[in-house]
């Protein structure tokens, strides 16, 4: 496992540095504690690792884009921030010197990722739609985020799209840098979704954002 995290990490610090979109740690806030959430936010791997007495993985995992105050993420990485507004975390205490413990992703069912196959006009040609149906357990309402990404990425319904300057290292000696369109999520639009007093702080200096809850 460690090898693979290694090899993670190397491909997400090679390819992702960007001027508009910053990475950055996810927390949550709660009871003036701070919980950290790990690489590998699995709950049985956490609890072994903690049982050692282990540090989990932290790095800067968290792309988000800063718009005019409002605050972005990618469909690739919605699922993680979804987990902590939508209360599907658990808790593991572990007092450190500069938060109280750690945060694993819960069991709740509030995300279904899926890709729709859709005929055209046109006979044998398809085309595919990702598609993301988030569920509030609370109101058995949902949220449906649908995008195209062939020939490129369009938002379609509940997104919208961003164009990034990405940085990439195809191999050893080359970098190339482009900006490239995203299809990305409005976190408000998910917060008014949950409606649960959840809130967002997004510390620059720290570069880290806050899940706040009440």
């Amino acid at each position: 496992m460690k090898n693979i995290l290694l090899c993670v990490i190397s491909l997400v610090l090679l390819t992702s540095c960007s001027g508009d979109r910053k990475f950055v740690n996810l927390a949550l806030k709660k009871d003036h504690k701070v919980y950290l959430v790990p690489f590998i936010a699995i709950r049985l791997v956490l609890e072994q690792q903690l049982s050692e007495n282990e540090s989990p993985t932290i790095f800067k995992f968290l792309g988000i884009i800063e718009d005019n105050g409002e605050l972005f993420v990618e469909t690739k990485d919605l699922e993680k921030i979804l987990s902590l507004i939508g209360n599907n975390y658990v808790l593991l205490r572990k007092e450190e010197k500069t938060h109280d413990g750690y945060v694993a992703f819960g069991d709740m069912n509030i995300y279904n990722y899926s890709i729709k196959t859709i005929n055209t006009d046109k006979i044998g040609q398809q085309i595919y739609k990702p598609t993301i149906v988030v569920i509030n357990p609370s109101t058995n309402k949902t949220l449906e985020i649908v995008w195209s990404s062939i020939p490129e990425p369009k938002a379609e319904k509940n997104c919208t799209n961003k164009k990034v300057f990405v940085t990439e290292n195809p191999y050893p000696g080359k970098m190339v840098g482009s900006y490239k369109k995203v299809v990305v999520v409005n976190l408000n639009d998910i917060l008014d979704f949950f409606d649960n007093g959840t809130t967002l702080e997004y510390d620059k200096s720290q570069e880290i954002l806050y899940v706040v809850k009440q």
